[in-house]
């Protein structure tokens, strides 16, 4: 996996309670004809059929993070080794549209590859946007269910739950905008971000990423580090701390350098405990000759 890579699986905990199911069947039939139609150009590695199906967001997400690594667009789609998975054997939970987004939500065993015997049962969550005249697909999310066999076994029977309620289980009703495209990077580099005890939101050289708060995370920057300057901020929202936990906000920058067995360089590090930080930083940022011979 590439030391930037970000993490495929996202952990929720659940609460189980009343019945609230949306479903709509024809909604239900349009999302799993796109679905199936995004998935087919998937495993036949057809670039322009991949295109048609999925949403002009994710196709620039998509393109940014493979050019930002300085490898070739498209053709880098297919190269990921994870089967997109056939959701003709999972049970749906949920199949709903709010203004321009919907999802469907399955429960089952989700195949994304490996030991079919070491796969656990899972929500899986297929997002899609209202765009170009109809449903596109947009991306894949596998819920893992951490020791919850309550609720496993009301997945299983069809048992009613309150938990399609929460916003994590709501399609939020407008997509995100559309980024801009990043140009082949000077120097292709990655960042480690970590926030606990502050909401952070980072942007470099204009590409917004995710806000951050009480996690840490590892992942491409978009359009790599430019030689010079590069224009690095952070606003940051000091968040409550539990009682003997230390709050901790760093920000480490890596440029590859291309060579096998040689390691990224550490190129820029920030980092404070403070309890009110400036809620705007502007980080200088540099990379010269210098700094990426003898590293920060």
């Amino acid at each position: 996996m590439n030391t930037f890579a970000r993490p495929i699986y996202f952990f929720l905990l659940f609460l189980i309670g009343s019945p609230c199911f949306a479903q709509d069947p024809a909604l239900k039939m349009n999302l799993d004809r796109v679905y199936e139609q995004w998935r087919a150009s998937i495993l036949a590695q057809d670039a322009r059929a991949w295109a048609s199906a999925i949403t002009q967001y994710r196709q620039v997400v998509t393109r940014n993070l493979i050019v930002s690594q300085r490898k070739a667009f498209p053709k880098a789609v297919f190269e990921v080794p994870l089967d997109p998975p056939d959701i003709s054997g999972l049970r749906l939970l949920e199949a709903q549209a709010v203004g321009e987004t919907a999802h469907l939500l399955y429960f089952g065993k989700v195949d994304l590859g490996g030991d079919p015997s070491q796969i656990p049962e899972s929500v899986l969550m297929l997002k899609f946007f209202y765009e170009r005249g109809g449903w596109k697909f947009d991306s894949t999310k596998v819920l893992k269910l951490l020791d919850q066999p309550e609720l496993i076994s009301q997945m299983r029977t069809g048992g009613h739950l309150d938990i399609l309620d929460a916003p994590e289980f709501t399609p939020p009703g407008k997509a995100p905008a559309v980024p801009a495209l990043c140009e082949v990077p000077e120097n292709v580099a990655g960042s480690t971000l970590q926030s606990f005890g502050y909401e952070t939101r980072m942007k470099i050289n204009g590409f917004e990423y995710p806000v951050m708060q009480d996690h840490a995370e590892k992942l491409f920057v978009i359009g790599g580090l430019k030689n010079g300057a590069n224009d690095v901020t952070l606003t940051v929202k000091p968040t409550e701390v539990p009682a003997g936990e230390e709050r901790l906000l760093q920000l480490d920058f890596f440029v590859l350098t291309g060579q096998e067995g040689k390691p990224p360089v550490r190129v820029f590090h920030y980092e404070t405990k403070e309890a009110a930080p400036p809620g705007l930083l502007k980080l200088p940022v540099i990379v010269n000759d210098d700094v990426l011979q003898n590293g920060r």
